[in-house]
């Protein structure tokens, strides 16, 4: 099986047990690293580990 490096919106929305649309807007609003290919989001899943890591650290 390929290592997936690169989430989808459902990917996140799953990982993170959120909605989908949440997780759109959040991209749309430059609020979580994602990129575009083409009209789809995508996240890079080491970018948003070190996002996670952040705002756990700046929480604390």
């Amino acid at each position: 099986m390929p290592d997936k490096s690169f989430l989808t919106i459902e990917d996140v929305a799953a990982r993170f047990g959120i909605n989908s649309s949440t997780v759109y807007r959040l991209a749309q609003q430059g609020k979580i690293p994602a990129f575009k290919i083409g009209s789809q989001w995508r996240f890079s899943k080491e970018l948003l580990d070190k996002w996670v890591m952040n705002r756990v650290n700046l929480e604390s």
